[in-house]
């Protein structure tokens, strides 16, 4: 048996994550062959074979998934131990990375993040518009905001406030005093695999299933489908309401509410340059209430 190299397994790692050599191999920065290479170096170090090979796909036995489930808390806690070291400075300064919905870090954190560079000049905010969780875990951000509270985990947990919708058309084909009946409308909603969202949920209970003309992935695509005139949707108040050419279809108060939770590592606590960002969230959360729970 040869004698193993612990990077190795990092190679492993992504093979595990991605599912294929092509995939991991990009995420890693080599090429495909290195990666082969390394894979089945680790594989004879250890005398066990860790994936099956079944066509262009990378299937993890229960062998290899008891091992990389190991030695995926290990690199969780080398990068604990990097972040700590790298944090080990009081100054207000360094990087800030911040996940969200690419909708709350478009239409409310961008235009106001200049409040707090100018308080705290020598930090860099880095937003990451991602529809999909980053790992908090695996240091892929620091801060994230997330519309659903976490059901599991071991991260820092906060509610930061509520996000309201309701139902918007065009206002030129809705003339103030004409009041709509919803079911005739033509409809955009969220695919299916968004269903279960509360605004989904609320327009399925409402209108008939022909009715929704169109679906979208992502809430800035429904927004344009109501802009154009092409259908009518259920939007997150902070944007239907910013925008002039919109109306409300469903009155003053919000069809559907989702809360808002602030996640972060708790090794980062303490972190000024975190602790400085966070307190500004929520400062212009707690400011901006009334536009976001509409």
């Amino acid at each position: 048996m040869c004698r193993m190299n612990w990077d190795d397994l990092r190679f492993a790692l992504a093979v595990h994550r991605l599912g294929t050599l092509s995939a991991a191999a990009q995420a890693l920065g080599v090429n495909q062959t290195t990666t082969a290479r390394r894979l089945d170096r680790l594989e004879q170090a250890l005398g066990v074979r860790l994936f099956d090979r079944m066509g262009g796909r990378m299937t993890v036995r229960p062998e290899g998934e008891r091992a990389l489930d190991r030695v995926a808390r290990m690199e969780e806690d080398a990068l604990a131990v990097l972040h700590t070291l790298r944090n080990r400075d009081e100054d207000l300064s360094g990087v800030v990375r911040v996940t969200s919905l690419p909708v709350f870090t478009t239409r409310f954190l961008a235009p106001r993040l200049g409040r707090f560079l100018e308080r705290h000049p020598a930090i860099r905010v880095e937003l990451v518009g991602a529809p999909s969780n980053l790992d908090l875990g695996r240091r892929e951000a620091d801060v994230a905001v997330r519309f659903a509270r976490p059901q599991s985990g071991s991260m820092l947990v906060r509610k930061l406030g509520h996000l309201g919708f309701a139902a918007y058309g065009r206002a030129d084909d809705f003339p103030a005093g004409n009041e709509p009946d919803l079911p005739s409308l033509s409809w955009a909603s969220y695919d299916d695999a968004l269903g279960h969202l509360p605004e989904a949920q609320w327009l399925a209970q409402r209108v008939p299933t022909e009715a929704v003309r169109a679906t979208a992935t992502d809430v800035l695509t429904l927004t344009e489908l109501v802009k154009s005139g092409t259908c009518a949707a259920v939007l997150p108040c902070l944007i239907g309401d910013a925008e002039p050419g919109l109306r409300r279809l469903t009155g003053l108060q919000p069809v559907a509410i989702r809360e808002m939770w602030l996640l972060m590592h708790p090794d980062l606590k303490q972190v000024r340059r975190v602790r400085a960002f966070v307190e500004w969230l929520e400062e212009i959360i707690a400011g901006g209430r009334a536009l976001l729970e509409g």
